[in-house]
């Protein structure tokens, strides 16, 4: 059985108050999660206060490269990496440094990052660490954000296992398992600054069930590793992650995201169409077709030929639609969707809370290892 959350409420919530036009507020609740974040300081003197930190607190570690110089704390959870400035030969000082921190596993104590992350906890979790390393809120716009990791974390009706295993492309790039030790973590590079990654949070949790994690729970998530792709969703500074409104942004790019993805279901074969579309070659020479609308239109298709109840990809929509439109005091909805493949935009106005109850999931699916993209054993 597994060990399961208990309360529904998603990792990594913020919320924030808005009014309705009766001017009531509301706590609406941005159901996302800030995992990890980066930050560039170049002002000297929160460097040097950052480097007075570092050597009373942290342990020096073996930098990228001898252009930096590193320390950390709570592993590699917290990570300053100073950057060299040398005048012939010799240092003569720090050019600027890079601060990276987690503000779930701090919530945690520095344990894990597997369990609910209620509202505020979040901003309070940033705040304390901000608090520690003697950064004041009138600086945090000197804090320019270079790295930031966000995502969801959905338990789906479906097993885990058969979910990541059929998770196949972002767009016309394949997902790779990059440790095999670890078969149920993929990832993609959906450009060159930009990395898509889907895997089981509940097994990665596996050995300690006194977190009760859900071992089901799926964690859909996107890694900005540029500036420039980073601003497009209205973050530059630390200061714009206290604004309400960049979380609309990232909201509605988690939803584009997994609306570019393929999820082969590789454990039906029900229509001649079904069975070779759960080959791996079928995919991989739609693939190179130079014709990208043709991989569009066959993953659609494909999508159609699907019972709702099949259609993984569907799950996994509706979930993520359901998280991020709903209000935290608005815990029960009745109100049906239908098939919906079109692309859906949450910046405007919510749509109204989804009752997933009402889909049907397959909870036990047999595994099928013939598709070339998943693998058998954890």
């Amino acid at each position: 059985m597994p060990f399961k959350n208990k309360k529904k409420e998603p990792l990594g919530s913020l919320v924030f108050k808005i009014c309705d036009g009766d001017n009531r507020s509301q706590s609406k609740d941005r159901k996302i999660m800030l995992d990890n974040l980066k930050f560039s300081i170049t002002d000297q003197s929160i460097v040097q206060r950052l480097l007075g930190f570092a050597e009373k607190e942290m342990i020096s570690r073996k930098p990228q490269n001898n252009n930096y110089v590193c320390y950390s704390k709570f592993g590699a959870l917290m990570r300053f990496d100073f950057r060299k400035s040398m005048e012939n030969g010799v240092l003569i000082g720090f050019r600027h440094v890079e601060v990276s921190i987690s503000p779930h596993y701090h919530f945690n104590n520095y344990l894990h990052n597997g369990n609910d992350f209620k509202p505020l906890n979040c901003l309070k979790a940033l705040e304390d660490i901000l608090t520690l390393l003697q950064i004041r809120k009138a600086e945090f716009d000197l804090l320019k954000v270079v790295n930031i990791e966000y995502g969801l974390n959905l338990v789906p009706g479906v097993d885990i296992k058969n979910l990541i295993d059929g998770i196949s492309f972002h767009k016309r790039t394949s997902f790779i398992i990059p440790d095999l030790t670890k078969p149920y973590f993929k990832i993609t590079d959906a450009t060159k600054y930009k990395q898509i990654k889907a895997y089981a949070k509940g097994l990665q949790f596996i050995d300690y069930p006194e977190y009760e994690i859900d071992l089901n729970t799926f964690r859909f998530e996107i890694k900005s590793k540029q500036s420039k792709c980073i601003s497009k969703t209205g973050i530059r500074t630390v200061k714009d992650l206290f604004n309400e409104k960049v979380y609309d942004e990232l909201l509605q790019s988690i939803l584009d995201e997994w609306e570019c993805v393929l999820v082969v279901n590789n454990c039906l074969q029900n229509t001649p169409y079904l069975k070779e579309a759960t080959q791996g070659d079928f995919w991989i020479k739609i693939m190179d077709d130079k014709h990208r609308i043709k991989f569009i239109r066959e993953r659609e298709k494909y999508y159609k030929e699907l019972t709702v109840k099949n259609n993984f990809h569907h799950q996994i929509k509706l979930l993520i639609i359901d998280k991020v439109t709903s209000f935290q005091n608005v815990t029960n909805s009745t109100q049906k969707i239908s098939m919906n493949r079109e692309k859906v935009n949450i910046r405007g106005k919510p749509s109204p809370l989804i009752n997933l109850e009402s889909v049907t999931n397959s909870q036990n699916i047999s595994k099928n290892n013939r598709f070339g993209f998943g693998t058998s054993s954890i």
